[in-house]
Order: C-alpha cells, then structure tokens, then sequence
C-alpha cells in the first residue's frame, strides 16, 4: 500500500469529521430476562427489549452475558472403613447465533466442589446449597446489522450449557451423584444518535482503524501514477489500482 495515498485518505476521513459536526452520541441500557431451570439448558430464550426507533438512530450494539450454577453433590461409601471423596460439578454456557454478532463458544465456565469430605463406613452424604460465582462475557460489538434488534418488541438470546461431573473416592465402593441448575441473563447496551441531532462523528482513534481496516488493497501502479487514481478509490469500495484503472 502506497504511504502517499494511505496519508491522502487519512487526510480526507479526517476532514470529512472535522465538517460533519460534533459527536451527538449517546446509551441506552437494558435489562434482558433471565432463564433458569434443571441443566442442561437447551437454547433456552432470553428475552431482551428491541430499540425502539423513535428513540433515535442506532450505530452500534453491545451484549454481555452473566450465568451461574447452583445444586448438590452427594458422596456414598459403601466400603466397611472410613475413606475420602470429593465431587466437582462444571457447567459450559454457549449462545446460539445472533446477527451481526461474532464470539466463539464456550464463552465461560461455572462450577462448584463438594471439597475433601470424610465419610464414615456405609455413610451417604449429601451437600446441598453448592453455588458457582457468577461467570459473564461480552459478545462483542455488532455496528453492522441492526434490523433484528429495532422496533417495539423483543429479540432472543439463546443459551445453552454442558454440564459434567467429576468424583474420586476412596475404598472399593464409591458412588456419587450430583443435582445441578443452572440460570443466564444478558444486558444490552445500544449506542445511538437521538433524533435531530448531528450523525455520530467517529474519534481519531477510529478514523485511523477504520482506514487501516479498509485500506487493505496495494497500489500497483508506476510509482509516477501513484497517488492519482489510487486515491480516489472511495473507501467504502477499496479497489487495487492497477495500469492507472
């Protein structure tokens, strides 16, 4: 890529910016539902509030999700002597596609310990009221597609979850269960622009991202020619200038 015409594009965004006004964005933030019940979840439908349009004009939505794991392990020696055990319960949260969306599954991991219990000799025990902490992650920034998330009602977030057990004890007969649910929410935060005000108006920090974002093609022409036709590619449609075309 030409360094004359990476610098005559910056030049351009940089003045486009500079006359478009100054920045009138602002947030809304809003609560989803939450979904709980016995594991595993399966695309269990989080409910969060649509943008409503005469609020404004969107540019760019965020998600953050939140989920825990709450239940009970119980440890049974059936040995005539006293012995050790312990059980661990883990539970992965995934979420189904969401538009404009890009995030790689598992997003977190819950889990919650019986720890080291000392059974006596054909003692069952049961440790109820075992809880995770809260265990969240971002899905990103969707400033693309906006259309699932506009209008006066609701969209989804589907969540799902993968739970495993895992239990060691001593002697020659242990046995082990475990009772495991699981709950998730969301919350969503909507950039936008209210009515009658100026477009949102990018900072510096990302009018130079979005030209190194886009700015991907090589100028390929005499070094004579560079910095003619080659930067006049509009940057929403970069284009190889190759023979001056």
């Amino acid at each position: 890529m030409s360094l004359h015409c990476f610098a005559r594009s910056l030049m351009v965004l940089v003045a486009a910016t500079a006359f478009g006004g100054p920045a009138s964005a602002a947030t809304l933030v809003v609560n989803c539902g939450t979904v709980s019940g016995p594991t595993e979840l399966a695309s269990a439908a989080v409910l969060c509030p649509q943008f409503n349009p005469a609020t404004g004009t969107v540019y760019a939505i965020s998600i953050t999700i939140s989920g825990a794991i709450s239940g009970s392990i119980t440890l049974t020696n059936g040995d005539d002597q006293s012995h050790t055990a312990v059980g661990t319960t883990t539970s992965q949260y995934s979420v189904g596609a969401l538009t404009g969306f890009n995030f790689v599954n598992p997003l977190f991991t819950n889990s919650f310990t019986s720890g080291n219990r000392s059974l006596n000799a054909g003692q069952t025990l049961t440790i109820s009221g075992l809880t995770s902490s809260a265990g969240n992650a971002s899905l990103g920034a969707n400033t693309t597609t906006f259309a699932p998330y506009v209008g006066g009602g609701n969209f989804t977030v589907p969540f799902s979850t993968a739970t495993s057990f895992t239990s060691t004890g001593e002697g020659g007969f242990f046995m082990s269960a475990q009772a495991t649910n699981a709950n998730a929410t969301a919350v969503v935060t909507y950039g936008y622009t209210p009515p009658g005000s100026a477009p949102y108006s990018p900072t510096l920090a990302e009018l130079i991202s979005t030209v190194m974002a886009r700015l991907t093609w090589r100028c390929t022409v005499p070094p004579t020619e560079r910095g003619t036709s080659c930067c006049r590619a509009p940057i929403s449609r970069p284009r190889a200038c190759i023979n001056g075309g």
